[in-house]
């Protein structure tokens, strides 16, 4: 993944890089001893120190398999996906050719012109690559799933259960309350030999870190969907088979939502409301003035199985990204003040705050969105509809008057879609003539995930939030409405 490589290669290299050990995957040993001189096909820096001697690999999961082609930028090309990947994936596969045109082009559904970690993942699962995701500790945060079985040879551990510590009373212990009983392993239990150091939430009783738990589900197909989607696509998503291969057939609805959650996105559009105006209203409708509101007539929830699943894919990414940046003594900047954010938030919606996770609106026209919610947006076409001022990415807002700029009447009404966001590395910026080409050569290339384009501190008008991977943005709600009364603001020039 961006900059997680980088940051590695600098820790490591800076430590010095552990041999690898001969047997792999293969592994019998348990002491601490040896898992922590020689370096294993799970560890971080394993990877670095195959390349460092010139050693292929082994993979144990579809996300070590990636890295191993996207050399540090979190993208893999035609080329590197064909040298590095290819071969491993056609062992794994034998149904899958050669990467021809054809093949590629279909790899490659946004049109951005590489692979990221969710196509990638989208593709190995349904070519039955028979490999744990590799994020899967990650995703049962996500989901709520706890079933992760250890994949260390011939460990017989079937679930994931946290690694208690020892009673440093031992056998002496005279302790007989539950909570002390439960909360600390003694001689006369089976997780005594393994409860040796202090435990925590990363260590399973059978002593294997979490990361090598996956659930018995391949690739992708270890994501579930919410628990308050629609019964229909609910059912879709449990005709998958025992051995957790992808279903045949994707779902893709759009149900009405409930009475209450339309009165919430009401509430959301008059809290997100500004009376502000902008070049951009005088582009696209022909006029300064501003409606006085915003009347919301219907909304459709997304339920997209595909699109779900590679965004939970890259939240996930992003978990790990920012753990690793953690570890190695970086951190990222987090913006905590995103108004849809903030005001959603006080109706208990969890959303993963350290990774800059929000809810934004995007303007739209009534078939775009509803073409959106099928098939995604569509990188090859960005900035068709709202300009390029940051580069050629997908553009949202904090606030629903400006998303409104780029919305476009159909059938009497106006539409926008409230979209779940991965912001992940903020490039924040404040410029008032910014280098388009600079900053999307910084979030495709460079470290960072998405731009802030913050025209608030430059002009009094709106924050722009521009993402350039289809993975970062979840369109959740199709949003219908009617423009309230226009009228000249105070900020017409």
């Amino acid at each position: 993944m961006k900059c997680n490589r980088s940051l590695l290669r600098r820790s490591f290299t800076s430590r010095g890089l552990r041999p690898v050990c001969n047997y792999g995957t293969q592994c019998y040993r348990r002491n601490p001893e040896h898992l922590k001189e020689h370096a294993h096909p799970w560890d971080d820096d394993y990877l670095f120190c195959c390349e460092h001697i010139g050693k292929k690999p082994e993979f144990c999961s579809i996300r070590k398999l990636f890295e191993w082609a996207d050399n540090g930028t979190g993208r893999a090309t035609r080329e590197r996906l064909e040298s590095h990947a290819w071969p491993e994936i056609q062992r794994l596969a034998p149904d899958v050719g050669p990467l021809t045109d054809e093949l590629w082009s279909s790899l490659d559904d946004d049109g951005n012109g590489y692979l990221n970690f969710g196509e990638f993942a989208e593709f190995t699962t349904k070519m039955r690559v028979d490999l744990p995701l590799g994020l899967d500790d990650l995703l049962g945060t996500i989901n709520g799933t706890s079933d992760l079985k250890c994949g260390v040879f011939e460990c017989p551990c079937t679930k994931f259960v946290m690694q208690r510590r020892r009673c440093k009373y031992g056998a002496t212990c005279y302790q007989k309350n539950e909570e002390h009983r439960s909360s600390f392993s003694h001689p006369d239990q089976d997780d005594w030999e393994t409860a040796v150091g202090p435990g925590g939430k990363e260590m399973c009783r059978c002593g294997h870190k979490k990361k090598l738990h996956a659930s018995a589900a391949c690739g992708v197909a270890a994501v579930s969907y919410p628990e308050y989607w629609s019964s229909s696509s609910l059912a879709a998503s449990s005709s998958a088979p025992d051995s957790g291969l992808m279903p045949q057939d994707e779902f893709c609805v759009l149900p009405e939502v409930s009475v209450d959650m339309t009165l919430r996105l009401k509430q959301l559009v008059d809290a997100t409301y500004s009376d502000v105006t902008t070049r951009d209203r005088q582009r696209h409708s022909g006029s300064w003035m501003v409606p006085r509101g915003f009347e919301v007539v219907s909304a459709l929830r997304n339920e997209n199985s595909k699109l779900w699943r590679k965004y939970c894919v890259k939240k996930a990414e992003l978990q790990q990204e920012k753990k690793t940046a953690a570890d190695c003594g970086f951190d990222w900047q987090v913006f905590s003040d995103v108004l849809t954010t903030r005001f959603w938030a006080a109706y208990g919606d969890r959303l993963d705050a350290e990774i800059n996770e929000w809810y934004l609106w995007h303007g739209t026209s009534n078939s775009a969105a509803h073409n959106i919610c099928r098939s995604d947006f569509k990188m090859r076409l960005a900035g068709s509809a709202t300009g390029t001022l940051y580069g050629r990415g997908s553009y949202l807002a904090e606030s629903i008057t400006k998303a409104d700029e780029y919305s476009r009447e159909e059938d009497g009404l106006y539409t926008v879609l409230l979209c779940r966001v991965l912001g992940g590395r903020v490039r924040y910026t404040d410029e008032r003539t910014p280098d388009p080409d600079a900053l999307t050569r910084e979030c495709t290339q460079g470290d960072y995930d998405c731009i802030l384009g913050d025209r608030i501190k430059i002009s009094g008008t709106y924050r722009e939030f521009i993402v350039f991977d289809t993975e970062n943005v979840y369109p959740e709600y199709i949003v219908r409405y009617k423009r309230g009364e226009l009228f000249k603001s105070p900020s017409h020039p």
